[in-house]
């Protein structure tokens, strides 16, 4: 199992890919690599026997104070935070609670841990469905409000995870 670019996946892979939600798959088909060549998102594709059976999309994003809670507006500036976000993740149907989430998602936060040494950023956000925010809640992900579905997670807890080696 490998984590590649999308810019060096064979189409037909990515064409074969299913994850059971209509929008993930047409956003993988249709613009994923259209967003990587234009430097919108940068997407990163897990492949195993020659099929995708993974993906996510890194994109750069801010958010404001008034959109957090009181707790996590503690030393922060008044102006707009610099986060990252991902903003696609997806695992193909037939490798759904095989650990491929979570395979990803360590990779996600490793990558974003290295861009940090070259540009600020303070949170991780994620946009979960209803059907995914209890995985993103057990890897930590503090809800930003209670008005949507936008999670975040200090890059200071990814570093201190690292540190202690629950991330590796």
């Amino acid at each position: 199992m490998k984590i590649l670019p999308i810019r060096e996946i064979d189409k037909e892979l990515i064409n074969r890919f299913d994850c059971g939600n209509r929008y993930l798959n047409e956003f993988f088909y249709n613009f994923a690599l259209q967003n990587d060549k234009k430097n919108l998102g940068k997407t990163f594709v897990c492949v195993e026997n020659h099929a995708v059976i993974g993906f996510y999309t890194l994109a750069n994003a801010q958010i404001s104070l008034d959109e957090l809670y009181d707790e996590l507006k503690k030393n922060l500036p008044r102006y707009p935070v610099p986060c990252i976000r991902i903003a696609r993740f997806a695992v193909d149907n037939e490798h759904h609670r095989k650990g491929i989430g979570s395979y990803l998602l360590k990779d996600a936060l490793l990558k974003i841990v290295n861009i940090s040494f070259h540009t600020g950023i303070y949170f991780v956000i994620v946009d979960a469905k209803d059907e995914s925010k209890s995985f993103y809640e057990h890897f930590g992900f503090l809800r930003i409000n209670d008005n949507n579905l936008v999670y975040l997670l200090p890059l200071a807890t990814i570093k201190k995870a690292i540190e202690q080696k629950i991330i590796k």
